[in-house]
């Protein structure tokens, strides 16, 4: 088994949020890059990530950490260097019936269809209108399951609603990388600070809530209390800073 540790991170308003704390983080985490597998986890696509990484680099004149695997689509799209991972693609193509669910959430007027790139083959993403949260979402989920659809919803930051395929989610696609590179759950963290990201703190593996963490994170923790989850008492980088040093993973 690798002596390597495993850091998976949200991006938006987890790792970044913060220039400061970033590119701390950053520096940190340079001196040491050959110690550790980085993983980013977040809502964004392929394309999108690549954009933030160049608007902080026009705002910083530093780069992010290049990682090793980038999680996108919340889960949906896993990738290596910009190249699709096929084997998690095949894996979470299995019983999707992605028409299907399109059809039964367009009945539904509570939901709008987020723009065109928020979409990809194995994730739906829509606009919850807020007077409807969070009843008609968990009415939606129960409609899915009802019509022996094989889906999941992931509900987070109070309007941003995504339909992903049921084996699929951060935290699944987490572990699926986490086994590939053989890493014991002790030895891996995950931070996040919004409802997508609950399934990588199902995992049971360390993990950090940063300060600045959504209600619905919040609200999870308080009910899944587990002596290996760190609730930071810093916001944004600065959480994930406080984190490593907390666990003894980056002295």
């Amino acid at each position: 088994m690798s002596a390597k540790f495993l850091l998976v991170t949200d991006l938006d308003n987890t790792l970044i949020g913060d220039l400061e704390a970033t590119i701390a983080l950053n520096q940190k985490l340079a001196l040491i890059r050959s110690d550790f597998y980085l993983i980013y986890a977040t809502g964004r696509s392929l394309i999108s990530f690549r954009q933030l990484c160049q608007e902080f680099q026009a705002l910083t004149t530093t780069s992010l950490l290049e990682p090793d695997y980038l999680v996108a689509g919340v889960g949906s799209e896993i990738y290596q260097r910009s190249l699709l991972d096929q084997a998690w693609a095949d894996h979470l193509s299995q019983d999707w019936q992605r028409a299907a669910i399109a059809e039964l959430v367009a009945a539904c007027p509570e939901f709008q269809p987020q723009a065109k790139a928020a979409q990809n083959p194995w994730k739906l993403s829509y606009y919850a209108e807020a007077e409807h949260n969070p009843a008609a979402v968990t009415k939606l989920a129960h409609q899915l399951a009802a019509a022996g659809l094989a889906a999941q919803v992931v509900f987070s930051s109070d309007r941003d609603l995504d339909i992903l395929p049921r084996n699929s989610g951060k935290g699944q696609a987490m572990q699926y990388l986490r086994q590939k590179l053989q890493i014991h759950p002790q030895l891996t963290l995950v931070c996040g600070d919004s409802g997508n990201d609950i399934g990588l703190f199902e995992q049971k593996t360390l993990g950090v809530m940063v300060s600045n963490a959504q209600p619905e994170l919040l609200d999870w923790h308080r009910s899944n209390a587990y002596p290996y989850h760190h609730r930071a008492r810093s916001a944004y980088a600065w959480g994930i800073l406080e984190a490593l040093a907390h666990f003894q993973l980056c002295l």
